[in-house]
């Protein structure tokens, strides 16, 4: 594996192990809601793709790191205790819940163009990696998402 790749994977596995730290809490919070359900698929198709990216670094012959992901799963502990502290966070739930969102808005977003620079590597090892429809959903996911933000917007400052 070229010098770096291997980091810079690892660092998107981290993201996934937040992702899926952050999206289980958010669900925890509407768990028989739409919002809930939404956010039950989500967290499964993170789990798919945090799946097809070790498979990637497997055939790139890298490494899987294991201890990005649970420093990434602390730094998000970290995170989640701002957002409940008035002090340092916003001190309203319904912003709390909104900024969550964000985060795994951006963070789909990065996925999505890590796929893209993986496609444009055009590494003979990665040919049997669709990374086209990874990037659609990625996209789709984004997607799901926004109604849901726009929605903790109104609640929050609406």
């Amino acid at each position: 594996m070229k010098t770096g790749l291997g980091g810079y994977l690892n660092d998107h596995l981290a993201g996934a192990a937040a992702a899926l730290q952050l999206a289980e809490r958010c669900r925890a919070r509407a768990r028989d809601s739409s919002m809930g359900h939404m956010l039950h698929v989500l967290i499964g198709e993170i789990r798919e793709d945090r799946d097809d990216l070790e498979r990637v670094v497997r055939a790139l012959g890298g490494e899987l790191n294991p201890l990005k992901p649970a420093s990434a799963r602390g730094v998000e502990l970290l995170a989640s205790l701002r957002m409940s502290l008035p002090i340092v966070g916003t001190g309203i739930p319904e912003a709390s819940r909104l900024e969550e969102i964000e985060v795994l808005s951006v963070g789909i977003e990065g996925k999505r163009m890590m796929w893209g620079a993986l496609a444009a590597l055009a590494d003979p090892r990665l040919e049997p990696y669709d990374f086209a429809t990874l990037q659609r959903r990625a996209s789709e996911q984004r997607h799901r998402l926004n109604p849901w933000h726009l929605r903790l917007a109104a609640a929050a400052y609406g």
